[in-house]
C-alpha cells in the first residue's frame, strides 16, 4: 500500500498533477520547457519534480548539460491507467487547455532549435 500512497500524493498537488499531464503528452520537457509552460519560478518547478521523482512517477535523463524528465519506466499499469484516466477527464478543463496550447508552442520551438529533449523525428518510408 505504500506505494498507492506515494503514487496518490505526488498527484496530490496541482502543479505536480499538471507536470504529469504534461509528460503524458510529450515523451520529455526538460525543466527550462516545463517552467515556460506552467509559468513558474524555476526552483518551485524543480521542488515538485523531486518529489515525483521520489515516488518512482519521473524519471531523469541527463542529455551534455541538460535534464530532460519523462514518465517513469517503474510506473506500474494501474498507474499509466490512472494518469490517462485523469487526462481524459480533464481534456475540456482550461488549465489543462491552456498547458497543452503552450505545450504545442515549446514542441515546435525545440525541434527547430534542436533541442536535446525534442522528440526524435522517424523517417517514414513510402510505400510505392
Amino acid at each position: 500500500m505504500e506505494q498507492q500512497t506515494h503514487f496518490f500524493h505526488a498527484l496530490s498537488n496541482d502543479i505536480r498533477l499538471r507536470i504529469v499531464l504534461l509528460l503524458a503528452s510529450e515523451p520529455q520537457l526538460s525543466v527550462c520547457q516545463l517552467v515556460r509552460i506552467l509559468g513558474l519560478p524555476q526552483p518551485k518547478v524543480s521542488r515538485h519534480l523531486a518529489v515525483l521523482r521520489e515516488a518512482g512517477v519521473v524519471a531523469v535523463d541527463r542529455k551534455a548539460q541538460w535534464i530532460c524528465y519523462r514518465l517513469g519506466d517503474t510506473m506500474q499499469p494501474w498507474q499509466r491507467k490512472v494518469v490517462e484516466a485523469t487526462r481524459e477527464s480533464l481534456k475540456n478543463e482550461e488549465q489543462y487547455l491552456a498547458d497543452q496550447h503552450m505545450l504545442q508552442e515549446i514542441r515546435e520551438r525545440a525541434r527547430m532549435a534542436n533541442h536535446p529533449c525534442a522528440p526524435v523525428e522517424h523517417e517514414t518510408e513510402e510505400v510505392a
